[in-house]
């Protein structure tokens, strides 16, 4: 009667350490295969930042003089981390890179060949009188000064071209504005001796640098695994003949930190930073 309360017992440890995550490990015998195991856990990093500049435009320094409102001088570069995520175990994560700009295709036929001739103010004063130009013919297009045979999808497409044209002409005294987004996405499984794991570094202003650029902040992930408790289980003694070797994972602490600061985290078993254990099996008779 002990051996088949005994039998039980163990049967109901097993089935509550697999509940917990807990494998056997090494060589093994299975389904009449021999196994090896050695789990190993890891998670998915992704990182999203968006950066943002601005280039002065070639007559900035003349727009207070011939449009009436003073244009910026100077090179602006903004960066900002607008996602980050931790994930557990590897993912298929997309990585993307996206540039968009105010710039427009050019259609102005002025400046391209005999530029060299003019004075930047004079390119300047031509650029701003097309602008003014280009608003007198919106402006007659719309009231129907330019004639009746411009109506419809003409009117509209007509429309459309002078604001191409008026802005691209802006640009050139207020400038453009570039803004890239970029995905970085970093796979990681850690090993039993190491606890935090610098991926990148950042810079406001700048965006993702190489890790051995010390001028930016580090993107890290840090893993603070709990102790494990074996307590409750039926570890072996040497008067069990049959019995295998397991890991028991740590529950784990993952955060994702730029600097001192926390971007994400969460809590998942690690394997690497687990308990290894030998533990009773029920009898094979």
């Amino acid at each position: 009667m002990k051996h088949i309360f005994a039998f039980i017992f163990t049967l109901c440890c097993v089935a509550t350490i697999s509940a917990q995550g807990v494998v056997r490990t090494g060589l093994y015998a299975k389904d009449g295969a021999v196994v090896y195991s050695d789990p190993q856990s890891s998670v998915t990093v992704t990182v999203t930042v968006k950066s943002t500049i601005f280039t002065p435009g070639e007559f900035a320094r003349y727009a207070q003089k011939m449009l009436g409102v003073r244009a910026s001088l100077a090179e602006k570069r903004q960066s900002e981390i607008v996602s980050a995520e931790v994930l557990c175990g590897d993912r298929e994560v997309e990585v993307t890179k996206q540039t968009n700009t105010t710039a427009v295709e050019s259609v102005l036929p002025i400046y391209k060949s005999d530029n060299r001739a003019q004075s930047v103010e004079q390119q300047a004063a031509a650029a701003a009188e097309m602008i003014f130009a280009m608003r007198r013919s919106r402006k007659e297009l719309i009231s129907g000064d330019a004639g009746e045979n411009v109506f419809g999808a003409g009117l509209t497409s007509a429309l459309a071209k002078i604001d191409a044209m008026e802005q691209q002409c802006l640009d050139m005294f207020y400038g453009t504005t570039t803004t890239t987004v970029e995905r970085k996405v970093f796979h990681l499984t850690p090993n039993a001796s190491e606890k935090n794991y610098i991926l990148a570094r950042y810079r406001d202003g700048v965006g993702f640098l190489p890790i051995d650029e010390l001028s930016g902040e580090p993107i890290m992930v840090c893993f603070t695994p709990q102790s494990v408790d074996t307590s409750a289980m039926p570890l072996a003694t040497e008067k069990d003949k049959n019995k295998g070797q397991f890991i028991v994972p740590a529950a784990c602490k993952v955060e994702l930190l730029l600097g001192t600061q926390t971007l994400d985290e969460l809590s998942m078993p690690i394997y690497q930073y687990g308990q290894r254990v030998v533990l009773a099996l029920p009898s094979s008779k």
